[in-house]
């Protein structure tokens, strides 16, 4: 990505952590990442929304429709999100989610300059307090009143409707997926192959501890079986949300557990 001084200003104006690239400006915090060994492309709620859209079945066909359909709408904003992979289509939709300030473009003085995120002002250590104070004072009045107001009305085009976690998201799609191709397969059997964690009532090395001393542990297998099934039917149900909701320009935002 290439780091212009625009990019980097719109870079620090996210709500939430953006995808994080080579060059990118520093964030104090950074957020947890999705799965071990992450990319920071991938450790950003914007890297999920276009995930979880491109899992809606009818943004789908509106995509394949070259924008027309029923999320016609939608698709002027973000575009089709099936034609290439996320770094491409990052790169033309960020501002989607942020923002360069228009209060930044004013004219430069030897009192003042500009950098990407606002106005520094130069006030010499041998003055008054008052004297910076009123030097402060004289500068902000040169500003463009309109312009201030415009800016604090600003309002983001899309902004995340909650702060969730990146390894939740992840999860939920990786059961998701697992369902979509394994549709006969059995809540219990997803679990395994989908690669979620959960505690489960019962570990491996216990029952194989009681099947070593010739004990009965089929009770115990179906209680962890039953455990796998309502941990897949949760993710599935939160991950059902979240598809319909981003198909509403909502994300990440579910109605309930």
């Amino acid at each position: 990505m290439h780091w212009t001084e625009r990019l980097t200003a719109a870079y620090k104006n996210f709500p939430l952590a953006p995808p994080d690239y080579p060059g990118a400006p520093y964030r104090p915090r950074l957020p947890e990442p999705p799965y071990a060994q992450a990319p920071g492309w991938q450790c950003s709620v914007y890297y999920y929304w276009w995930e979880y859209l491109r899992r809606h079945d009818g943004y789908r066909i509106t995509c394949a429709n070259a924008g027309a359909g029923d999320y016609a709408a939608l698709y002027k904003y973000f575009g089709d999100v099936h034609i290439s992979d996320f770094n491409t289509w990052w790169d033309t939709h960020l501002w989607l989610f942020t923002f360069v300030s228009e209060a930044q473009d004013i004219s430069l003085s030897e009192k003042f300059f500009l950098e990407s995120e606002g106005i520094f002002l130069h006030v010499g250590y041998s003055r008054s307090k008052t004297q910076m104070l009123d030097a402060v004072r004289e500068t902000l009045n040169k500003l463009d009143r309109r312009q201030m107001l415009a800016e604090m009305k600003r309002e983001y085009r899309f902004y995340p409707t909650g702060r969730p976690r990146l390894p939740s998201l992840h999860e939920h799609l990786l059961v998701w997926d697992a369902k979509i191709a394994n549709p006969e397969l059995d809540d219990a059997d997803l679990f395994d192959i989908s690669g979620v964690t959960a505690t489960l009532p019962y570990s491996i090395e216990e029952i194989s501890d009681l099947r070593a001393e010739r004990l009965s542990v089929v009770d115990l297998e179906k209680i962890n079986r039953r455990a796998k099934a309502l941990v897949v039917q949760r993710h599935l149900r939160i991950a059902q949300q979240y598809i319909h909701n981003v198909g509403l320009g909502k994300f990440p935002k579910r109605d309930k557990r």
